[in-house]
């Protein structure tokens, strides 16, 4: 039998040398398949589903329309939180990436007023930020308002913001009325891409945001997450 040994030895070791080349997978699929959409994630990452995100327990009262029909949160941190994900109080300049994908139904009355502004300023108020503080406090990498994705029709952006800036927008600087100086600031770094769809009856976003220096590090992840996202007619 010992003359098997040998042999046997190499087969375990071919074997274990595959498994060890495929690896497990470093992303995976956030789905929704009622919304038809769906994109990839660092398996590191978490997602946090709508119920969480909004600190329901049972979800919205049957009652009351709900505007929101998918809803995610994402952190890259490696102590995840609900409240990492969009929050001034941990601050949006977060050293780990975070974002957001949701697909949210308008009103009739709504419907008629959403244009490429409105997509724009979902998550943060960009607009705002350069008409109250200057362009400035703003460093755009790249724009595109004429995306059309078979017949949903939206704009993406990538765009590093000034943190003093957005706080003083925001009414969080406590520093009076006078703009803020954005020499040797801190920027936001955020990559955001809106759609809506033929009948614009609905609004689909993902945004993924941290520090510019954050962003810089996982850049390779974050550009990964927003080109694989998928909306389907």
């Amino acid at each position: 039998m010992n003359h098997r040994l040998p042999a046997l030895a190499l087969t375990v070791a071919a074997a274990t040398s595959f498994l060890a080349a495929c690896g497990s997978p470093d992303y995976e699929y956030v789905r929704n398949t009622e919304a038809r959409t769906a994109f990839k994630v660092p398996i590191e990452w978490t997602v946090f589903d709508e119920a969480t995100m909004l600190g329901e327990t049972t979800g919205p009262s049957a009652s009351t329309p709900d505007p929101i029909e998918w809803l995610v949160g994402l952190d890259g941190d490696p102590s995840p939180s609900r409240d990492h994900v969009l929050s001034l109080t941990t601050g949006y300049d977060t050293v780990h990436p975070q974002g957001i994908a949701g697909v949210y139904r308008l009103s009739s009355n709504v419907r008629d007023r959403v244009n490429l502004s409105v997509l724009r300023n979902l998550i943060l108020p960009i607009d705002q930020v350069r008409d109250e503080v200057g362009a400035e406090a703003l460093n755009v990498l790249a724009y595109d308002d004429r995306l059309d994705e078979d017949g949903f029709q939206g704009l993406h952006f990538e765009t590093q913001v000034s943190m003093s800036a957005l706080e003083f927008v925001l009414g969080e600087s406590g520093g009076g009325d006078d703009p803020p100086t954005i020499l040797d600031d801190d920027y936001l770094h955020i990559n955001q891409t809106a759609y809506i769809d033929p009948s614009s009856d609905k609004v689909y976003i993902l945004a993924v945001l941290c520090s510019a220096e954050c962003y810089s590090r996982n850049r390779g992840d974050i550009d990964t997450v927003v080109n694989s996202w998928a909306v389907i007619a």
